[in-house]
């Protein structure tokens, strides 16, 4: 595996491109989201095979969050990255939108968003920190929230290559980010 990098390291935020309204602020070197809907995607590189690790905390239940990858560049709208990338889920009430239902496995935190369930509720408390290890090797994608696998997406049919985003779902949603590493395995 390659030597791991922090895209979240301050001398890489420039690289980093917000699509659509709302955004992240830099909090003490943490990046918090506001507003939305948006997607902060990492512009300065593409990924295909990649093995992804970033720590993550909710500020409130309501709060919903996404981290993306294989996305295509994106100008101002984040609407082509939920169409043709993978969001990993951070909503631990597990909304499904169309029908207002809590609850729902294709929509809860850990899962591949209406692609793999998640197959149990791995978070931590609200206020805590959170880690996701994101392993996407060919057309497998596998999601470990704090050391428990929770989802797995053996058939990723969607483009195979792209960057890398984290999601401002919704005005009042404040989710902080710290640590993003990725290496290529």
């Amino acid at each position: 595996m390659s030597k791991p990098r922090n895209l979240l390291a301050a001398s890489r935020l420039t690289h980093w491109r917000m699509a659509g309204p709302g955004g992240f602020r830099n909090v003490e070197g943490v990046i918090e989201s506001f507003g939305g809907p948006g997607l902060f995607w990492y512009a300065e590189e593409a990924f295909d095979d990649l093995v992804l690790s970033v720590e993550w905390r909710l500020s409130s239940l309501e709060d919903n969050s996404g981290v993306f990858l294989r996305c295509p560049p994106l100008a101002d709208s984040p609407q082509p990255a939920i169409e043709r990338g993978y969001e990993v889920q951070i909503d631990d009430r597990g909304l499904d939108p169309e029908k207002k239902l809590l609850g729902s496995p294709l929509h809860l935190t850990g899962a591949i968003y209406q692609l793999a369930p998640a197959v149990r509720l791995a978070s931590r408390a609200v206020g805590q920190w959170n880690r996701f290890d994101v392993h996407a090797t060919g057309s497998t994608i596998r999601v470990i929230l704090n050391r428990e696998e929770v989802s797995l997406l053996g058939r990723a049919s969607r483009q195979p290559r792209g960057h890398i985003g984290l999601q401002n779902h919704h005005a009042g949603s404040a989710v902080q980010f710290r640590n993003l590493q990725v290496a290529r395995p």
